[in-house]
């Protein structure tokens, strides 16, 4: 369920940057500014997202690592 999670926000991200430049021509200065601060912030938090996905993944492979074997 988590992996759902990233591929919407990546998803997400993506359109942002595309429609990014079109926001930029059309848009006041304050829209275009806070619609630069929603797509920083949705980068950045895709990217705590993958990260603290690859934490969570370290730490199951050694949670069963440590399992004896009977």
């Amino acid at each position: 369920m988590r992996l759902v999670w990233l591929a919407v926000l990546s998803v997400l991200a993506v359109v942002m940057a595309v429609f990014t430049p079109f926001v930029l021509r059309t848009e006041s200065t304050w829209q275009a500014a806070a619609w630069l601060v929603m797509l920083a912030a949705t980068v950045i938090s895709l990217a705590v997202l993958v990260h603290a996905e690859l934490l969570f993944r370290r730490l199951e492979r050694n949670t069963r690592s440590d399992v004896p074997k009977t």
